[in-house]
C-alpha cells in the first residue's frame, strides 16, 4: 500500500471504509447494473472545490444540440486538466483508479476517446514519467504510473484505439519506462507495450524507438518474469524488418541463444520464436549455427526438464522462506503441458527455417536431428481429444522440419530407410520447402492410422538413425557409423577407431573386383601397388588447407581401404541441387571465394607436387564452414613423370573432361584447368556447360566448345571473361 494513502486512511477510518465500499460496489456490480453515472448525468452548477474531481459531462438541457454538448464536454475536460495540475497525488491516484474501473466498459472507452481524453491522459502520463525518471520519487508516483499503464493496456485491446494512443505518443513514455528501477512499473509498461504491439502501425512506431537495445538488456540481465515479458514484446516487434535489423546491429543473436539454457518454458517459447523470425536473414542463420544454436534447439525437444513460472517462483519462495509448496492444480498442470508442446512446435519451426542454409542442414543431421525429429512423429497413446489434437499439431511441425531436411539431396537416403512405401510417397508429394502446416496433416493422420506392427517398424528405423548408438559393425580397426556415399569404385563411410573417442575419419572402400583394376590377379596387384604408392606420397608430402589429408591404406577381404580426413559439410554438387530446387543462385562474391581456393589448391598440386587430379568434379569438392573448400578423392590422380608429362588414359567424369581426354590424346595439368572452367560455369547457371543424354552428341559438344553463354545481366563482365 502506498505510504501516503496508508497514512491518510489510518487517520480517517470512516472515510477509508466508505471509499472501499464504493469501489467494491463498482468492481463487483454486473455490467448491466453498474453504479456508474450515465454519460448525460446532470450535476450542480456550483464550481467544484479546487481539490475535487469535475464532472466528465457538461450541464445539458434537453434541447441542446450535439455540437453544444461536445463543446460543453470539452470545456469540462479543460477544467479537469486544470484540476490535475493542482490536485494532490493522492486524489489523482484515486481518480485514476476509478477511471481504470470505468474504462472496463467499452462504451465509456468510446466516450473517453471522443472527448480527446487520450490526449489529456498521455500529456499527464508524460509529465509523471519525467518526474519519476528525472527527479526524486514523489508520493504515489509509482502507483499513479501503474494505474496509467493499466489504463493504456485496457485501451490497446482495440486496433483503432491503439492507433489513437500512438497518435498522441503514448508509446514514447512507455518505452522510456523500460529503464524503470521499480519492477512493477517495468512490468506494467511491458504489458502495455505488448498490447500496443499487437497492431501493425503501433508496432512499427514502437520499433522506431531505441526499444530493441533495452529489451535485449532486460533479456540478458533481469529476472525471469521480466525476461519473459521483454522476449514477448521483442517477438512481436520482429515481425518488422527494422527491428530484425536492429537485433543484428545490437548483436542480439548470442543474447537470445544464451537464454536457451533456461528451464522456464514460457521464456523459452518466446525466445525460440524470436530466433524463428530472425532465421529469415541468411547472416542470422549462419550466426545461430556458428554460436552453437542448433544443438541447443535440438536439446529442447527431448533432453530437458522444464519449469513453469509458478513452479520457479514457488521454488524461490521455498528456498528463501522455508515455506511449503502449494499443490499444482489440474488447470495449471494442463497449461504447463500445453506450453511444453508449444515450445517443441516452435523448435521444429526454427529447425525448418535453419535448414534453408545447406551447411545448417548438414549440421542438424550430424547433431542427431533426424532421430530427434523422428521421435516426435510417432503416435502417442493419449486419452482426451484435446491431447490428441495437440499431439497431431506437433507431428505436423516435426514432419515439416523432416521434409525440409529431405529437400537436401544428401539427406534423402536417410528418409528412404524410415517410412513404408505409401507413407514415403505422401512425404515426397508434399514438395520441397512447403511452409504450409496444413500440407502435413495427411501425413500425421496416416501414421496415426497405421497398424501397431508398422508403427513399431518405423520406430526401429528411426532408432537406426541415432548417431549416439553403438556402431553396428566394424571394418578392420574402425567402427562404422554412417554410409556417406557410393560411387563407381566403392563406398565412403564415416568411421572412428575402436579404441577411445577420437575424431571421425572418412573410410573409402574400393572393390578390387572391378575390372578397372585389371582382369588378372597380377594386374590387380600392380594397380593396388600403384594406388598405394601414390597415396603414400600424398600422405607424406601433401600439406595444403584445401586438399584432403590421407592417413593410411590397408587391404581386407579383396577390398582396398583408404583412411582420410573427414570433412564436415556437403559437396559442391549438393549445393547446386539445393539452389536449383529453391530457385536461387550463387552470389558472385561466393563464386569468387570458392574459385580462389580451387586455384590455390590446383597451383599447389601442379607446380609444387607435379600431380594432376584427373577427376575434378563438383562431387569431389567439399564445402565446409564459411565455404571452406577441400578437394577430395585422389583415386585417379597421377604424378607426372619427369620423362613424360603427358597422359593418355581416359579417366574421370566425361561431363568435365577436356577435348584431349575424350579424343584419347595426350593431356596434362590443363585437364584440371578445363574441369575448373566447367565447374565455374556451373556455379553460375547450376548446369554443366556440356550436357546431353547422347554420348556422341556430348563428345562433339566438348570438342567443338559448344555451350550456351551465360546472360550478361546475371554476373559481372570480369567473371564472364574468366569463364571464357
Amino acid at each position: 500500500m502506498p505510504a501516503g494513502l496508508k497514512q491518510n486512511r489510518s487517520s480517517d477510518p470512516d472515510r477509508e471504509s466508505k471509499d472501499l465500499c464504493v469501489l467494491l460496489e463498482l468492481v463487483n456490480a454486473p455490467a448491466s447494473k453498474q453504479q456508474l453515472p450515465p454519460l448525460n448525468y446532470v450535476v450542480s452548477k456550483k464550481s467544484p472545490p479546487s481539490d475535487s474531481v469535475p464532472p466528465l459531462s457538461s450541464l445539458l438541457g434537453s434541447g441542446q444540440t450535439y455540437a453544444q454538448q461536445q463543446a460543453a464536454e470539452a470545456a469540462q475536460l479543460d477544467k479537469f486538466r486544470e484540476w490535475l495540475c493542482r490536485a494532490s497525488p493522492e486524489n489523482v491516484f484515486r481518480v485514476l483508479m476509478c477511471l481504470r474501473i470505468l474504462l472496463r466498459d467499452s462504451s465509456y472507452q468510446r466516450t473517453f476517446f471522443s472527448m480527446d481524453g487520450t490526449k489529456a491522459l498521455t500529456e499527464y502520463f508524460r509529465k509523471v514519467t519525467d518526474e519519476y525518471l528525472y527527479s526524486t520519487d514523489g508520493p504515489f508516483s509509482v502507483d499513479i504510473l501503474k494505474e496509467m499503464t493499466n489504463i493504456f493496456q485496457k485501451m490497446s485491446a482495440s486496433v483503432d484505439r491503439c492507433e489513437w494512443l500512438v497518435k498522441w505518443d503514448a508509446h514514447k513514455p512507455l518505452v522510456r519506462l523500460l529503464t524503470a528501477t521499480d519492477v512493477f512499473v517495468l512490468h506494467c509498461s511491458l504489458y502495455a507495450l505488448i498490447g500496443l504491439a499487437q497492431s501493425d502501425q503501433p508496432r512499427l512506431r514502437i520499433g522506431e524507438l531505441n526499444v530493441v537495445e533495452m529489451l535485449l538488456r532486460i533479456i540478458q540481465e533481469y529476472d525471469s518474469i521480466s525476461k519473459k515479458l521483454a522476449a514477448n514484446l521483442l517477438r512481436l516487434l520482429l515481425a518488422d524488418s527494422q527491428s530484425r535489423e536492429q537485433v543484428k546491429l545490437e548483436d542480439g543473436v548470442p543474447i537470445l541463444l544464451s537464454q536457451l539454457h533456461s528451464d522456464n518454458v514460457s521464456l523459452l517459447w518466446h525466445v525460440v520464436w524470436c530466433l524463428v523470425q530472425l532465421c529469415g536473414d541468411a547472416d542470422c542463420r549462419d550466426d545461430i549455427r556458428q554460436m552453437g544454436g542448433i544443438p541447443l534447439i535440438l536439446s529442447l525437444l527431448h533432453d530437458r526438464k522444464f519449469v513453469s513460472e509458478r513452479t520457479e517462483a514457488s521454488d524461490n519462495a521455498v528456498a528463501s522462506a522455508g515455506v511449503h509448496r502449494k499443490p499444482v492444480s489440474n488447470e495449471e498442470h494442463e497449461e504447463f503441458f500445453e506450453h511444453q508442446y508449444s515450445l517443441k512446435k516452435a523448435c521444429c519451426a526454427a529447425l525448418a527455417e535453419l535448414v534453408l542454409n545447406d551447411t545448417n542442414a548438414q549440421q542438424i543431421v550430424q547433431a542427431n536431428g533426424v532421430y530427434s525429429l523422428g521421435l516426435l512423429i510417432l503416435p502417442q497413446d493419449l486419452a482426451s481429444e484435446k491431447e490428441k489434437k495437440r499431439a497431431v499439431k506437433l507431428q505436423q511441425n516435426a514432419f515439416r522440419a523432416l521434409r525440409f531436411l529431405f529437400s537436401m539431396e544428401r539427406n534423402r537416403r536417410l528418409f528412404k530407410q524410415l517410412f513404408p512405401a505409401d507413407l514415403f510417397e505422401m512425404f515426397i508429394d508434399v514438395g520441397h520447402y512447403n511452409r504450409e502446416l496444413s500440407a502435413y496433416k495427411p501425413l500425421a493422420d496416416k501414421i496415426n492410422s497405421l497398424p501397431k506392427e508398422t508403427v513399431n517398424e518405423i520406430a526401429e528405423n528411426i532408432s537406426s538413425t541415432n548417431q549416439n548408438k553403438e556402431p553396428s559393425y566394424y571394418k578392420g580397426e574402425y567402427a562404422v557409423f554412417e554410409l556417406l556415399g557410393t560411387g563407381a569404385f566403392g563406398s565412403v563411410y564415416k568411421v572412428r577407431k575402436k579404441t577411445g573417442r577420437q575424431s571421425f575419419f572418412a573410410l573409402k572402400e574400393v572393390n578390387l573386383q572391378n575390372t578397372a583394376f585389371g582382369k588378372s590377379a597380377t594386374e590387380k596387384a600392380m594397380s593396388v601397388g600403384e594406388i598405394t604408392n601414390e597415396l603414400k606420397i600424398m600422405k607424406e608430402e601433401m600439406r595444403h588447407p584445401n586438399i584432403v589429408r590421407y592417413y593410411k591404406t590397408f587391404e581386407l577381404d579383396d577390398k582396398l581401404y583408404i583412411v582420410m580426413e573427414f570433412i564436415e559439410g556437403a559437396h559442391l554438387g549438393e549445393h547446386f541441387n539445393s539452389l536449383r530446387e529453391k530457385k536461387e543462385r550463387f552470389q558472385e562474391s561466393r563464386i569468387w571465394g570458392i574459385l580462389l581456393q580451387l586455384i590455390l589448391a590446383l597451383r599447389y598440386l601442379h607446380k609444387e607436387k607435379s600431380i594432376v587430379h584427373r577427376d575434378l568434379t563438383p562431387s569431389n569438392i567439399m564445402l565446409g564452414e564459411n565455404d571452406k573448400v577441400t578437394i577430395t578423392d585422389f583415386g585417379l590422380a597421377k604424378q607426372k613423370r619427369t620423362d613424360c608429362s603427358k597422359m593418355t588414359s581416359v579417366v574421370g567424369t566425361i561431363l568435365y573432361s577436356c577435348p584431349e581426354v575424350v579424343q584419347n590424346h595426350e593431356y596434362g595439368e590443363k585437364a584440371d584447368i578445363w574441369a575448373l572452367g566447367c565447374i565455374l560455369y556451373q556455379m553460375c547457371v547450376l548446369q554443366p556447360p556440356f550436357n546431353s543424354t547422347n554420348m556422341l552428341t556430348l563428345v562433339n559438344k566438348i570438342v567443338a566448345g559448344d555451350y550456351t553463354p551465360i546472360p550478361q545481366r546475371d554476373y559481372s563482365t570480369r567473371l564472364l571473361q574468366t569463364i571464357k
